[in-house]
Order: structure tokens, then C-alpha cells, then sequence
């Protein structure tokens, strides 16, 4: 599926995540993950659990009917279901078919997320959870201002493209967090079989404007940004900010750093979930500044889903995917789809 090839979605024996924590509560709610529904609650002692969302009887969703206790009861015909998925109860009968039951799914609670398991159980090593502290989340010189969700109007991939190939903020983002000249400056790239990063460095450039309200300056600055994706859904990305080495002013004095959390969930085959934080290192005490931050780096999300939504627009309206044309830029967006490619096919031929 476009822009991975056909018969291509999205890897399964992968760590996905699925919500923030305080999203699931004691009232269940439902969100499709690689275009299954699955059911979330929490148990009456606090432990998340995730069930196929589909009641195997008449197929009303689990994720929209009640709990009784730690169960979930179908709304539908009250057939109702353990943490484990087993099927513990049929009103009208006695006897419980064996196929009366509903996948459970592993899911994992780390820092402020909910991470999933939507492939073969025996599979979720725990430790392929990308690291907190070292990505920065759990790194006391950074604020971590967290708690945004954007459903995507586009197919998961789409969303990727976008952060693997930067070279949008100068004009998506033209009024916002920009950059510099992007053919001025080399781009370096790695990547393992799990993971692909990129970094720029832009000396002397005027200063985006969000960031000119954020620093308080608007002046010429040094700014490093980069981005590194850990498959299969989280790119973490940091953007330092300094004066200008040729300042005249202080030349060279750091203003600021950032680091940037986005996470990609397919939900269905044409749509994702998108869930944003974003760490500073300075302004702690001011929680006032946090906010408004925060609500400036969304608008500029809302940039991304405009692109996104007219891509998935015109992709589905066409109704086959047409060739593309792939320039320099984008040599990360080409290696990274490769890298998803390698993990579907090797599922397939397992």
C-alpha cells in the first residue's frame, strides 16, 4: 500500500503505542490499531488491559459497551469477557462455545504511554521498548510537556514521509518554526535494521518566528535539529538554538533546547493516531509558557495533517498509486520506507 508496495501495510510483531496512560480509565473505550478494533480499560486494580474489540457473537464493539467489575460485558447481548479474553459468562445459555473468546492483547506502561502488541504474543520482548531515558523523556534537564493526540486523516506512512523528509519546514511550516536553505547544508544520515536518524546544522539564519517569541530574540542563530526514528512508530528529534557565532552580541550564547517526541500508530488502513510531547530546558517554573508552547508546536501539527489529509484525499480518489518522482531530499524517506518493508516481509515469510 502506497507508499510501500502492494501487499505491504504495516509490521505486527512490533511495539506500537496505543494511548496515553490517563486516556484509559475505568470506562472502556475503543480505538482501531492496524485496522483492528481493540477495547481498552482498566482493571478495579488499575492495570490496563487491551482486548480484541469485536464481540465474536454479533460483532457489536467491545470498546463502546460496560464493565461488570474486572470484566467486560457486550452491550449488545451481555456476553462478557475477562482481562485474559476468555468468555466468562452468556446470559442465555450455560454452556460456553470455545470459540467464544476475544484476543488479549500485551500491553506494556511505560513512562506517560500505553505501548501495544498486535502480533504473535510469545514474540513482545519488553526490552524492544525504546529506551526513556536515553531518548531524553526521563532526563532531568528537560521539561516534558505532554498529553496531545491528533487523529490523522491519512494512511500511517504518509505521516512518516513527513518527518523523514524536514525539508517541508521551510515552506508547510513557513510562518512558524521554519529553517534555513536546505540546499546550503549536507544532511547526515544513519540507520540500523530498527532504527534510521538524520541531522542538519544551520549557521547564521534568521530565526523562525514561533521560536522568535519562544527565545524572546530575533536575531540571526546557530540552529541543529535532527530527527531518529525507532521502528516501527516513534521519532524522537532534538532542536538546539544558539546566537549566531558571528553576533555581535554574546555570539555563540546558547538560547535554548528542545527535544520532540512524535508517535505514529496505523489505526485503519487510510487513517493513524498521532500522539505529540515535547521537552525544554528552560522556562520550568513557568507552567503559563508551557502551555502556550505546547499549543504552538500542535498548530504547527495541524500543518502536517493539512498536507496529510489532501495527500490521502487525492491518493484515494485516484484509486491506484501513481508513480513519484524522488529528489535528493529524499534519501531518508527512501531508506526508512525500506526498513518498514523489511520488517513486513520478513513476517510474511515467517
Amino acid at each position: 500500500m502506497y507508499p510501500l508496495p502492494e501487499g505491504c501495510f504495516a509490521p505486527r510483531n512490533q511495539w506500537y503505542i496505543a494511548a496515553w496512560a490517563d486516556e484509559v480509565t475505568r470506562a472502556p473505550m475503543e480505538r482501531w490499531i492496524l485496522n483492528e478494533p481493540v477495547a481498552f480499560y482498566r482493571t478495579e486494580g488499575g492495570r490496563a488491559v487491551a482486548l480484541e474489540g469485536r464481540c465474536p457473537h454479533r460483532h457489536f464493539p467491545l470498546g463502546k459497551s460496560r464493565l461488570v467489575g474486572d470484566d467486560l460485558e457486550c452491550l449488545y447481548h451481555g456476553i462478557t469477557f475477562g482481562p485474559t479474553g476468555a468468555c466468562v459468562r452468556i446470559p442465555s445459555q450455560g454452556m460456553v462455545p470455545a470459540g467464544c473468546k476475544v484476543k488479549a492483547y500485551p500491553l506494556v506502561e511505560r513512562w506517560k504511554w500505553l505501548w501495544i502488541w498486535m502480533g504473535d504474543p510469545a514474540l513482545a520482548d519488553e526490552s524492544l521498548i525504546p529506551d526513556h531515558r536515553e531518548i531524553g523523556l526521563t532526563d532531568p534537564e528537560f521539561l516534558v510537556e505532554s498529553g496531545t493526540y491528533h487523529a490523522v486523516p491519512g494512511r500511517y506512512m504518509l505521516m512518516h514521509d513527513n518527518l523523514f523528509d524536514l525539508t517541508h519546514l521551510g515552506f508547510l511550516h513557513k510562518t512558524s518554526i521554519g529553517a534555513g536553505d536546505f540546499g546550503s547544508v549536507d544532511e547526515q544520515r544513519e540507520n540500523g535494521d530498527t532504527w534510521i536518524s538524520s541531522r542538519r546544522e544551520f549557521p547564521d539564519i534568521d530565526c523562525p518566528p514561533l521560536f522568535s517569541k519562544v527565545f524572546g530574540y530575533e536575531g540571526k542563530i546557530d540552529r541543529a535539529f535532527g530527527m531518529k526514528l525507532y521502528l516501527p512508530c516513534l521519532h524522537a528529534g532534538y532542536d538546539f538554538f544558539s546566537k549566531s557565532a558571528s553576533a555581535a552580541d554574546d555570539p555563540g550564547a546558547p538560547l535554548g533546547k528542545i527535544r520532540v517526541y512524535h508517535a505514529i500508530t496505523p489505526a485503519t488502513r487510510n487513517t493513524a493516531h498521532y500522539f505529540f510531547a515535547f521537552g525544554r530546558t528552560f522556562k520550568h517554573e513557568d507552567a503559563e509558557f508551557g502551555r502556550a508552547m505546547l499549543a504552538g508546536l500542535n498548530a504547527v501539527i495541524e500543518e502536517d495533517l493539512l498536507a496529510t489529509r489532501e495527500i490521502e484525499a487525492m491518493l484515494t480518489t485516484l484509486g491506484s498509486a501513481p508513480g513519484e518522482v524522488l529528489l535528493k531530499a529524499d534519501a531518508t524517506c527512501v531508506r526508512g520506507r525500506r526498513l518498514f518493508e523489511g520488517l513486513i516481509r520478513k513476517e510474511q515469510a515467517a
